[in-house]
């Protein structure tokens, strides 16, 4: 059995941290320049910019006036909670209306989980472990994930929610590793109970996982009872039942999360919203993206099998290890389950229960990482710094190659064709491209009608050009095919 190879350091403990964060930057860099983001992630900034500048509020969050999905199209923006609106308007009244919000508050939220990640690490090892030093290894394992850095630069609220789900258990993790050694308080539950009220106020239900965690740790750990669980868990359910309330108390509020619970929730549940498919097999969805997002996990953790085992290295798990591993794995279950009964799928609703898939993974490899690195300690420090210089090669190539965006280049050419805040044409055709729409309101506040005999200015491409008189109306040619049409005042449209 080998058990004290992490005793001693056998590489400077910067050079691991050194090549994570250089590896993070090769997609969140280039991602965070080019003001390209998913429609989600845009279509929330144009909501946050929009209540900053007085357009809207916190429980009337406001998008535009038109929407293309029919079931979120009225009076105001009620598909999610509105806290990470508030949040990053917050940053638009601070900062301006400019692209750098969105992609700082992204920042700010891959950091949060960097810290928590780590810190959950450096409490499940316990403070004379070994590992305590492989924090690196699960904030590696988790961006090695494709969900994770496709995500997190895309401004979802998934992000955010997770961040407060991912604090919700580290302050619980907090609370039980004291109870254990009877030093603990009521502090950390009911920071952890506000948290998840902020994950709730962030996504809704799906923020509310963390509930099971305490009870997870009691059963997966042998240091624990399951009493140790029941109290931190109460105090949880009270801070969120008297904080539903009081929000419920408020009218505004109690109109928006009506709206939001019948228009999102159960239209969801009821498989009246967008579907990943049809049929059982559309449950289960979110466990092929998460299989299939993971195959580098799995050639990692087979490739240290065979080279243990090609080098007669005979590894023991130990009891820490084995609990961590059986805790991990349920409490990303426990994140992941609960979704498969919505077949309204999309794989970055996974992002909260990632977290806990790379702390599993990072407890299957980390005895086979830390004797891969004390066996050759030259190649180790040389296989990091050619590794990391690799990272910074691929970074600057991406950034050298950012190909501009078509929907937010269009908006911004719009700018200087279309007054602000107008409300323009779209051909019939394109008027479901929810692309366009949240582009077209982000960089320039425009809203969309397919009453184009109605206004002065017209979306369209090729398929719709034989609507338009072109002895009288003025086309302008934009990106990727589009063109805008300037109807002839003569014509009668204002």
């Amino acid at each position: 059995m080998i058990s004290s190879f992490g005793k001693r350091e056998y590489h400077p403990w910067w050079l691991p941290w050194l090549f994570t964060l250089s590896f993070i930057l090769i997609t969140f860099l280039p991602r965070s320049i080019d003001d390209t983001m998913f429609m989600d992630g845009v279509t929330y900034a144009a909501i946050a910019r929009n209540m900053a500048q007085g357009i809207g509020s916190f429980w009337r969050p406001f998008f535009a006036h038109s929407f293309w999905l029919p079931y979120d199209n009225g009076d105001y923006f009620s598909g999610h909670p509105p806290l990470q609106f508030g949040l990053q308007s917050l940053l638009f009244s601070v900062f301006g209306d400019t692209p750098a919000v969105e992609n700082g508050y992204n920042l700010l939220v891959l950091i949060g989980y960097i810290i928590l990640i780590t810190k959950i690490w450096q409490k499940l090892v316990g403070p004379n472990s070994e590992f305590r030093t492989f924090g690196w290894l699960p904030v590696l394992c988790w961006y090695g994930i494709a969900i994770v850095y496709y995500s997190i630069p895309n401004n979802f609220l998934d992000s955010t929610m997770g961040l407060f789900c991912l604090a919700s258990c580290y302050f619980q993790l907090i609370y039980l590793k004291k109870e254990i050694d009877r030093k603990s308080t009521v502090v950390w539950p009911l920071l952890a109970g506000v948290c998840l009220v902020l994950a709730f106020l962030t996504k809704g239900p799906v923020g509310l996982y963390p509930l099971a965690f305490s009870g997870i740790y009691a059963i997966s750990a042998h240091s624990a009872r399951f009493s140790n669980a029941f109290r931190p868990t109460i105090i949880m359910l009270v801070i969120i039942t008297l904080s539903i309330a009081g929000i419920l108390a408020y009218t505004p509020a109690r109109k928006f999360m009506t709206n939001y619970f019948y228009g999102q929730v159960m239209q969801a549940l009821l498989q009246k919203r967008e579907k990943a498919g049809t049929g059982w097999i559309a449950h289960l969805t979110l466990v092929s993206e998460l299989l299939r997002s993971l195959y580098p996990h799995f050639i990692a953790w087979a490739a240290l099998h065979g080279l243990s085992f090609g080098l007669k290295w005979k590894i023991s798990p130990s009891k820490m290890i084995s609990e961590n591993t059986v805790l991990t794995l349920l409490v990303a279950a426990s994140g992941i389950i609960p979704m498969l009964v919505s077949i309204k799928q999309y794989p970055h609703y996974l992002l909260p229960a990632l977290p806990f898939v790379a702390l599993f993974f990072a407890f299957l490899l980390v005895q086979r990482f830390a004797l891969l690195m004390a066996w050759k300690k030259q190649l180790t420090i040389i296989g990091l710094s050619i590794a990391t210089l690799a990272c910074w090669g691929a970074t600057f190539q991406k950034l050298t190659t950012i190909r501009p965006d078509i929907y937010s280049a269009n908006a911004k050419q719009l700018r200087t064709l279309v007054p602000s805040a107008s409300t323009i044409g779209v051909c019939h055709d394109l008027f479901q491209r929810a692309d366009i729409h949240a582009n077209l309101q982000r960089y320039h506040r425009l809203s969309l009608t397919t009453q184009i005999d109605s206004v002065h200015y017209v979306l369209g491409d090729s398929t719709c050009l034989l609507q338009f008189d072109s002895t009288h109306d003025s086309l302008v040619a934009l990106n990727g095919g589009y063109f805008l049409v300037i109807r002839s005042a003569a014509q009668g449209h204002h």
